[in-house]
């Protein structure tokens, strides 16, 4: 019994090394330092929502370069991104490319990637208010009518989730 428990956790080692083995081939290692310009790869998700496109495999994968402003925790990065972008800053480790050779010129995000005045949506007024129960919770709701929507399309927000997306 103890050899073969002792077998067991032998077979069970080598399975758990050539599983680590598999799952590092294709990882990498990266760091940026400040100031190091990069390519910035947009979630394909985002582009297929915002640029339309007929055929997405022709889309651009990457964007920029764009000079590194801060480490932010170890694996995200804040970019220099043009003052007119409407996208956050600060990205994952895994959506930087390095850029190789001499850059001084800061690249371009695509134009439809920026929010229009009409796709521009915030609350523009409370029309009431409720609570509901949610579990043992009361829970404080407020009827919104949105900025650039219709009347029809007004909808009840949890106050929580409105003061945390708009304070």
């Amino acid at each position: 019994r103890d050899e073969a428990l002792s077998q067991l956790k032998l077979h069970l080692l080598r399975a758990q090394e050539q599983m680590a083995i598999y799952a590092n081939k294709k990882r990498r290692d990266l760091s940026f330092e400040e100031g190091e310009w990069v390519f910035l790869k947009l979630r394909p998700h985002r582009q297929h929502s915002v640029v339309r496109r007929i055929h997405q495999k022709l889309a651009a994968r990457f964007y920029g370069p764009f000079q590194i402003i801060k480490k932010v925790g170890a694996v995200a990065y804040k970019l220099n991104l043009p003052p007119e972008s409407k996208i956050h800053p600060v990205f994952h480790i895994s959506l930087l490319k390095r850029a190789v050779g001499n850059y001084q010129v800061q690249g371009d995000l695509p134009k439809d990637l920026e929010l229009a005045e009409e796709d521009d949506v915030y609350p523009q007024k409370i029309l009431g208010t409720r609570a509901v129960m949610q579990g043992d919770t009361e829970i404080q709701q407020s009827l919104v009518q949105w900025k650039n929507k219709s009347v029809e399309d007004v909808t009840w927000e949890n106050n929580e989730v409105l003061r945390g997306q708009f304070p």
